[in-house]
């Protein structure tokens, strides 16, 4: 091997090694904590059995024993999913939002995992968006964005609420010629490892536009060598030479304005603002000409390369033909650096806990349901998928808009790893109960019933992960907004049928059918006693049930769940959130399988 090569080769051992040691220091950060609040739990069952034997009140027990391990536990269980982040936080998520069998004092403590989790420092935001858009400028494609308090900060990505930059009247009307011109249209070879939004954001065409272009096409299988019709779009070629020109000239500075106006000279300002500054109407602007406060900052970043010409354009585009947010406000949603290996280091670890527990305390099949998540994670992490599932989902829900909102994504404004999309007005619901203390109790009630009612409805058109409180908005009139498509699933549809028969067996109490349909879904028992598996079924499908691994009732202490299909999970999970939310709200009555039972009976 020649000596050159040798520094290079060196460099990436030691990278190797370096990963190795994170990974090994991460696997026994969490095994340390983890194995810590088992065996205090052990312990503290050996205190609570002898205080039992020794004559104490079980209510003394509960207060002096168990309260305070449950509160101590909560405390220990989010501090390990903060440090640690990745997947730990979606546990904690999950475990925060089941308060029908999780102890108040740890639901409590990890409720604040769904919308507080400290985010990622404000550069190395900016940086990312900047490098995701291929711009030297965030001016370029926001008028301001608040990078200093996001919407929210999760497991993978965090949220800012920023608004789109404008345009002269001249720029859109030549766009809207040029894209509609007979000499709009040129053709695009595909490359390895390209897929149709690559395309989309290299040519700044939107989605549905190069649906309408390529008929007949499967653009959700594309080959290397086939040729997709594309825009060529306004001001393309102005934008990248620009952008080169900036890079070549090492300067933050322009002489020509992108946007029509000076403001877009003005490029060692920031379109970054504050919380405050945004709602006093202040901020920076690329496009604006409404003579906003700029706010001053240092130096933008320069990243090389001619991406700023289709992310410009692109935008350009998208606002001639209206197909961006009325008033421009829009959600950026962007991922945090190396994320996923991460994740998949915890689900090695969480997989080998799964398995113990399985084994040991929980007589279901978790190690199937850890799996699932394996492989559906990935996705997660493609947020060109995400936005094509979301824009598909707000197309089929658009005659239900007064009752249910869903953002679109900005054509040519998303990447595998950057989302922009339209903001939704509202109040998590994680914050309603504070809204709605004013109500009088009717009221109140009504109002609960009337959100649980529509989010159940709706949340079964599509299965997904990330449909914990923190992605669930209240708006006006009782309308919902749902957020996060990231772990969205399509049901088979012999499992969307198999489930539909359970759905209608359960409303109608008929316990073979119930016990016929889960063997049609792939649940298997280990004893197949009808009355077990009834129960079983109602606690895992129906909100009203219940599934509590920790009661010694708990139909599968009886009979162990030895094979679940990895498909319902999903479907597993929307009931357990569902049936926290009607618990922490104070609705135990409500029924999942009575709201879902009629259109049922429709695909049954």
């Amino acid at each position: 091997m020649p000596a050159k090569f040798y520094p290079h080769l060196l460099t990436s051992v030691c990278l190797s090694l370096a990963e190795f040691v994170s990974n090994l220091s991460r696997t026994c950060d969490f095994w340390l904590r983890a194995t810590g609040i088992y065996g205090a739990y052990k312990v503290t069952q050996i205190r609570g059995g002898l205080m039992k034997l020794t004559g104490s009140d079980d209510k003394v027990i509960q207060e002096e024993v168990w309260d305070k391990q449950h509160a101590w536990a909560g405390d220990q269980m989010y501090k390990m999913c903060i440090d640690l982040r990745g997947f730990y936080l979606k546990a904690g998520q999950f475990i925060g939002s089941r308060g029908d069998f999780m102890p108040e004092q740890i639901c409590r403590k990890l409720a604040l995992l769904c919308d507080k989790v400290p985010p990622m420092p404000i550069e190395q935001a900016r940086a990312a968006i900047q490098r995701e858009l291929g711009i030297q400028r965030l001016e370029d494609v926001f008028e301001w964005i608040d990078l200093e308090e996001p919407l929210g900060s999760a497991s993978i990505a965090q949220v800012h609420k920023a608004k789109l930059r404008r345009f002269t009247n001249a720029e859109l009307s030549q766009s809207r010629r040029t894209a509609y011109s007979s000499n709009s249209l040129r053709d695009h070879v595909m490359q390895a490892g390209e897929d149709v939004w690559a395309v989309s954001n290299l040519s700044g065409t939107s989605y549905k536009e190069l649906q309408q272009l390529n008929k007949g096409v499967d653009l959700s299988n594309l080959k290397p060598g086939q040729v997709l019709s594309t825009r060529v779009l306004s001001g393309l070629q102005h934008y990248t030479d620009a952008s080169e020109a900036r890079t070549s000239s090492g300067s933050s500075s322009s002489s020509s304005s992108s946007n029509g106006d000076d403001s877009g000279a003005r490029s060692s300002r920031r379109t970054h603002t504050t919380s405050a500054e945004r709602k006093q109407g202040r901020g920076g602007g690329g496009g604006s000409s409404s003579g906003g406060e700029w706010v001053k900052g240092g130096d933008m970043t320069v990243v090389k390369g001619g991406g700023q010409g289709a992310a410009v354009a692109a935008l350009m585009h998208a606002t001639a033909v209206r197909k961006v947010p009325e008033g421009g406000l829009v959600a950026v949603k962007v991922q945090y650096p190396n994320a996923l290996p991460m994740m998949l280091q915890d689900l090695v670890n969480l997989r080998a806990a799964s398995y113990y527990l399985s084994k040991t305390e929980i007589k279901f099949d978790l190690v199937s349901a850890i799996d699932e998540l394996h492989k559906q994670i990935k996705l997660e992490f493609d947020f060109t998928r995400e936005a094509h599932v979301m824009d598909t989902i707000a197309h089929h829900l658009r005659d239900h808009s007064s009752h249910v909102a869903v953002p679109r994504s900005v054509p040519g404004l998303v990447t595998p790893r950057l989302l922009v999309m339209s903001f939704l007005e509202g109040v998590p619901l994680t914050e309603a109960a504070k809204h709605m203390t004013s109500l009088a109790g009717w009221k109140r009630e009504a109002a609960k019933k009337l959100i649980l009612s529509r989010w159940e409805t709706y949340a079964f058109r599509v299965v997904g992960e990330r449909c914990h409180p923190g992605n669930i908005l209240i708006g006006k009139g009782g309308s919902i907004g749902l957020l996060d498509y990231g772990q969205s699933k399509q049901l088979p549809d012999t499992h969307r049928l198999a489930f539909a028969r359970l759905i209608v067996a359960l409303h109608k109490a008929n316990k073979a059918g119930v016990s016929s349909a889960l063997d049609d879904m792939g649940v298997v028992t280990a004893l197949n006693d009808t009355e077990i598996r009834t129960r079983m079924a109602y606690g895992m499908f129906d909100t009203r049930g219940k599934v509590d691994p920790f009661d010694p009732d708990s139909p599968i202490k009886k009979s162990a769940i030895t094979t679940f299909p990895q498909d319902m999970f999903f479907v597993l999970r929307v009931v357990q959130l569902l049936r926290g939310l009607s618990n922490g709200k104070g609705m135990p009555d409500f029924s999942s399988v009575y709201a879902l039972h009629i259109g049922s009976v429709a695909v049954a």
